[in-house]
């Protein structure tokens, strides 16, 4: 992320800004899964669904390849863009963000 802006309005507002560029592929995949695993912890009960989701992010993230030029590559950092997956991840990622640090 790039250009985090705080803005105090008063005592009790504050505005903030974000300017995001090419997030996907700058993303720590392990932060990409514990961070599923907060979300998946708090809104689930059930240690078996957790586990099976955080093992589907797991190999989707370990497979991470992508076409560029007529070519397969697979990505070293992060999220491959233009992957289904990836819009899905990023605000996961972007949510958690804001619950931790905007919110507070």
């Amino acid at each position: 992320m790039q250009g985090l802006n705080n803005i105090q309005t008063n005592n009790q507002h504050k505005i903030t800004t974000l300017n995001i560029k090419v997030l996907c592929v700058h993303l720590p995949t392990q932060n990409i899964i514990n961070i599923t695993k907060f979300w998946l912890n708090n809104n689930s009960n059930q240690n078996i669904i957790v586990k099976q989701t955080l093992e589907l992010i797991r190999v989707i993230l370990d497979q991470n390849y992508f076409e560029y030029n007529g070519r397969y590559l697979k990505s070293t950092q992060g999220i491959a863009m233009g992957s289904p997956i990836s819009g899905t991840l990023v605000e996961i990622y972007l949510q958690f963000f804001e619950e931790l640090i905007i919110k507070h």
